[in-house]
């Protein structure tokens, strides 16, 4: 009988894969621009829930989409090994991370004070649950390609030649 290997196995070179940082950036790297591409489409199609139906925009314009003023959000949204980012606003207003970190308060250019809710605009999941309702297979077939490609890297890494 006769035994041929034809692989060494290299634990080291997949616990380096997996440390947190390089963990992170290949998450990045392999969804990010999915995520940022998909989220993107969910303003331009206008899916984004409006705050309320009393928004002045909406009054003006009934076809007015949420989050959507200028297009400088949905258009400017990218995806990078730090994750998504997006251009500053325009109109030199709040940061979009700002809709949704928390509620915050808004000052119209009359001088009133608005406060504005927090709500989600990114299409990915965090900590296991959407962040965004009616959009789990839009999540789930991002997340579904990125486990198989990483599955494809952690088996090269295992698989020395």
């Amino acid at each position: 009988m006769k035994i041929e290997v034809k692989y060494n196995i290299d634990f080291k070179r997949i616990l380096k894969e997996l440390d947190e940082n390089k963990l992170f950036k290949t998450l990045n790297d392999g969804i990010s621009h999915k995520v940022a591409e998909t989220s993107s489409r969910y303003i331009l199609e206008g899916k984004v829930k409006p705050l309320s139906p009393n928004n002045p925009r909406k009054k003006k314009n009934p076809n007015a989409k949420a989050l959507f003023d200028t297009g400088n959000l949905a258009n400017s949204l990218k995806g990078s090994s730090r994750g998504i980012t997006a251009n500053k606003p325009t109109d030199g207003g709040m940061p979009y991370r700002s809709h949704r970190e928390s509620d915050f308060t808004w000052k119209k250019p009359s001088g009133k004070s608005v406060n504005v809710p927090q709500r989600e605009f990114i299409v990915a999941k965090s900590k296991g649950k959407l962040l965004l309702r009616g959009t789990s297979a839009l999540v789930d077939k991002m997340y579904k390609g990125f486990q198989d490609k990483f599955v494809k890297l952690l088996n090269k890494r295992l698989r020395k030649r």
